[in-house]
């Protein structure tokens, strides 16, 4: 007989192991759980994970509910992940191409993130078909044994019974999905939708050169969670930045400052400012708006209650309601840019992806 060998503790630190077992786990329920349902799901046993889950609180990754003692993730977690998703470049773009792919097709649009073996879900967009794949959360893909075929670029193969999946690389590390009933996407049938995916992520798109965004790129590009930098003319004559959420409506920018925000005194002195946003990867588009910032009156707070929605929904993926409750006792102040002049702007070339080397057929 012959045994794998267990890999060292260099490598392979198992508590360690279990406690990101028990946050993925969080991640992906759509309830909080208990420490018994959690325990169940992970293989770890009760009083262990207790203590891994007093661990991960005391860091404000787990949160507990003071009602009837269910986890859930917390705060901290929330932070971790918007962290991360803004350095993960491929999520940059995946929101305009995945409604592009949308609209072409009408199937459900994923993107794939590499994560150790295999592949994790790390966005998608529903499709528009009457009968369409709805993922759930934390999908995962192995690493090998459902590619079936790959050619010109994509790879295809069963999802799940019934299921096909069609994906193209962005990067060394992503792939961009399109995924729906076999009988749509397998074989011939699928030739429409390799040909528009190949179109998509395979940067034969009109992305080259320098120009204006149109409005409708605008708006998709606005709708983004990136991060607006604030410019702004301190007390000492100096300019200063700093970085922002924003909601854009179309028309204007909103912003809504913390209750110790510093910045806020001094565009309330200095209202002239100026408001950035930017993204790093191609097709490298930026947006410069300039004008008065003003202070918008809102007697019953509902308009600052909806901005503040449509924030942590976008930004932190929380519910409204949760983020709410945390400030019910802060002054609500809701700010407004209407642009006096308003640049963007896209240029450079978007390059071309890097295919992922370790899928593999069955």
């Amino acid at each position: 007989m012959s045994s794998t060998p267990a890999p060292s503790y260099g490598s392979h630190v198992p508590a360690v192991a279990r406690a990101v077992r028990a946050l993925e786990c969080l991640a992906s329920l759509q309830q909080p759980a208990s420490l018994s349902a959690l325990s169940r799901a992970i293989g770890v046993g009760p009083s262990s994970l207790l203590a891994i889950l007093n661990t991960l609180r005391g860091l404000g990754l787990v949160s507990r509910s003071a009602r009837d003692g269910r986890y859930l993730p917390g705060p901290g977690l929330v932070a971790l992940g918007t962290a991360a998703a803004q350095r993960l470049e491929p999520l940059q773009t995946f929101d305009l191409l995945a409604a592009e792919l949308v609209d072409r097709l009408g199937e459900t649009v994923l993107l794939w993130i590499q994560q150790g073996d295999g592949l994790a879900m790390a966005a998608a967009r529903e499709g528009s078909q009457p009968l369409r794949y709805v993922p759930s959360l934390g999908l995962r893909l192995p690493g090998t044994g459902w590619v079936s075929n790959t050619r010109d670029g994509i790879v295809e193969g069963e999802l799940e019974p019934g299921v096909w999946v069609l994906a193209a690389p962005l990067d060394e590390r992503a792939l961009l999905a399109v995924v729906g009933p076999a009988l749509r996407l397998k074989g011939p049938a699928g030739a429409e939708a390799r040909d528009a995916l190949r179109l998509v992520a395979g940067g034969e798109r009109a992305w080259a050169g320098s120009g204006p965004i149109e409005p409708s790129e605008l708006d998709a590009f606005l709708s983004q969670a990136l991060v607006a930098s604030l410019s702004y003319l301190s007390d000492d004559g100096y300019p200063a930045s700093v970085p922002l959420w924003y909601d854009w409506d179309g028309k204007a920018f909103w912003l809504v400052p913390s209750p110790a925000a510093e910045w806020a005194e001094h565009v309330r002195r200095n209202p002239r400012v100026s408001l950035s946003i930017s993204e790093s990867t191609a097709p490298l588009r930026r947006v410069l708006a300039r004008g008065p910032i003003a202070a918008v009156e809102d007697p019953d707070a509902s308009q600052w209650r909806s901005v503040e929605g449509r924030l942590a929904a976008r930004y932190a993926r929380l519910d409204a309601a949760q983020l709410l409750e945390g400030r019910s006792g802060q002054p609500r102040v809701l700010l407004r840019l209407i642009p006096q002049q308003l640049i963007a702007w896209r240029g450079l070339l978007r390059p071309g992806p890097s295919p992922l080397a370790n899928l593999r057929q069955a």
